[in-house]
């Protein structure tokens, strides 16, 4: 599967409890906020990206961006799965998503571009990021062929929105990447962390 089928989605409709404030809008040490960021990396790898999120506050910052699209999750809230799921039904030619968390800031786009490149050795089956001592699934790449799409569906339907139980569905591999960039920053006290990194 050429890599001209995958595009990327960023996750960006939490509510941020712990942080406290809109985690995406948050000072990005390269400029801009996490979530304009992190769009600036996909776009380097000159995929198109499309932001699932029903904060407004989003659509306004990204308005009018090249490859760049928005989808409004509605109902929001429901977690990270159910936004995809939207958005596997709101784009069902598409053959496969690099989902990404706007969570970690982190992330480069050389860090991406091997999840890419694992992931073009076996396109049947999703590339999940892994960081040597867990999985970190809401970065990976995901095939919207049958197997994943219906699978999504029926877990939804269950009430189930639980990540890890639809890989338990899916035939996926782990890829290891630099733990340092897959590092989820959620709360107040993660911020002097990235100060850090930087």
């Amino acid at each position: 599967m050429p890599t001209g089928e995958l595009r990327a989605c960023v996750l960006s409709g939490g509510a941020s409890r712990r942080m406290g404030r809109d985690k995406a809008l948050l000072p990005h040490p390269n400029g801009g906020v996490w979530l304009s960021e992190l769009v600036n990396q996909l776009r380097a790898l000159s995929l198109p990206v499309v932001v699932v999120s029903g904060h407004s506050s989003h659509q306004q910052l990204l308005h009018g961006r090249a490859g760049v699209e928005l989808l409004d999750e509605q109902p929001a809230g429901l977690g990270p799965l159910h936004a995809l799921g939207q958005l596997v039904v709101a784009e069902p030619q598409q053959e496969a998503w690099l989902v990404v968390p706007v969570d970690m800031p982190l992330l480069s786009a050389a860090v991406l571009k091997r999840l890419i490149q694992a992931w073009e050795l076996d396109p049947h089956q999703a590339a999940v990021a892994a960081d040597g001592q867990r999985l970190q699934p809401l970065l990976g790449i995901y095939p919207t062929s049958e197997v994943f799409t219906a699978s999504l569906r029926q877990q939804l339907s269950e009430g189930d929105r639980r990540w890890m139980h639809w890989l338990d569905r899916i035939p996926y591999r782990p890829v290891l990447l630099a733990a340092d960039q897959l590092r989820n920053f959620n709360a107040v006290s993660d911020l002097a962390a990235l100060s850090d990194a930087r």
